[in-house]
């Protein structure tokens, strides 16, 4: 686990978000464990750079492999506006292990050493992280740290907790994804790309 404070950046972006329920933002603590968090302990909003990445993120949670599967599978996709200091970036492997965190941890299947690393992150005052998705190789996730609250879209939030956000689409995820979702067990073909990347470099010519 890295001893120093990790590279960070602010983030002012556009983000996405899905949902099995009418609602984007977490208030109380997350009841399940996930990646960077622990159940009951934390609170932390799962957000994705691109609108693909949450429902891979869904199709690799829920395992659902089969189009017949998948269009009986509602979700909400809404669109959040985030504007945020003090986010660690770890959005490209080469980031984290230059930083002292193993590449291998931002998508292994065992959470472990990320939830230590939010423990971590969060005592330094991190609002969050950006990381590579498990689910969409290439894509990246925003993970905020804290509570947070909806506000109307298009308003300027008052506190730093308010986010804007707004329900973009209610159904199935597209099935054309399915093939590019990364499901639990399989190979990350971004950061096999990664080892063999710096493989080469380390090779003589």
């Amino acid at each position: 686990m890295p001893k120093f404070l990790p590279p960070h950046v602010s983030v002012q972006a556009r983000v996405y978000r899905a949902t099995s329920y009418d609602m984007p933002l977490r208030v109380a603590a997350n009841r399940r464990s996930g990646r960077w968090n622990l159940a009951e302990a934390n609170t932390v909003q799962y957000l994705c750079l691109d609108a693909q990445a949450p429902f891979a993120e869904k199709l690799r949670h829920e395992n659902l492999r089969g189009k017949t599967e998948v269009q009986t599978y509602s979700v909400t996709l809404w669109e959040l506006e985030v504007n945020e200091g003090f986010v660690v970036d770890y959005s490209a492997f080469e980031k984290a292990e230059d930083a002292g965190f193993p590449a291998e941890a931002l998508v292994d299947d065992d959470h472990e050493r990320c939830q230590e690393e939010a423990q971590r992150l969060m005592a330094l005052g991190a609002r969050g992280v950006l990381s590579p998705s498990a689910a969409l190789p290439g894509s990246v996730n925003l993970t905020l740290f804290g509570p947070r609250v909806e506000v109307r879209w298009g308003a300027k939030p008052g506190v730093a907790s308010a986010v804007p956000a707004q329900k973009l689409v209610t159904g199935h995820p597209p099935l054309d994804l399915i093939d590019r979702v990364r499901f639990f067990g399989a190979v990350h073909a971004a950061l096999q790309e990664h080892f063999s990347k710096n493989r080469d470099r380390r090779t003589p010519s």
